[in-house]
């Protein structure tokens, strides 16, 4: 081989030796990490939540909801998914309310009946 191939491939070497301890040298902050969680319990406080930690009302949510808005003897009508229909009564009414229990929110009232 000749000299500058020598000194190349000694250089290439010791290069490559050195970008090795470097690495081994890392700190361990430095260290690539990875981390994931999830939500158990807790409240829903009526907020849409986006990503897989998304949490739909339950029944009795849907009711404190309904509750919370001055409705009572909640009654529910279909119970299909994300959107639920119920009978209830606030005031001297009958309505019939549609709740989309993933955001918490409630989409539509219709009055059925005056009392």
């Amino acid at each position: 081989m000749s000299h500058s191939i020598k000194t190349f491939m000694r250089a290439a070497v010791i290069g490559l030796a050195l970008a090795g301890s470097a690495v081994v040298a890392m700190p361990a902050q430095a260290a690539p990490s990875f981390s994931f969680g999830f939500h158990v319990g807790g409240g829903h406080h009526g907020g849409y939540r986006p990503g897989p930690s998304r949490h739909c009302l339950t029944n009795p949510e849907v009711r404190r909801l309904l509750n919370r808005h001055g409705y009572d003897r909640i009654r529910f009508i279909d119970r299909r998914g994300r959107i639920v229909a119920v009978r209830a009564e606030r005031g001297r009414g009958d309505f019939r309310v549609t709740v989309d229990s993933c955001r918490g929110r409630i989409v539509d009232v219709d009055r059925l009946r005056r009392r």
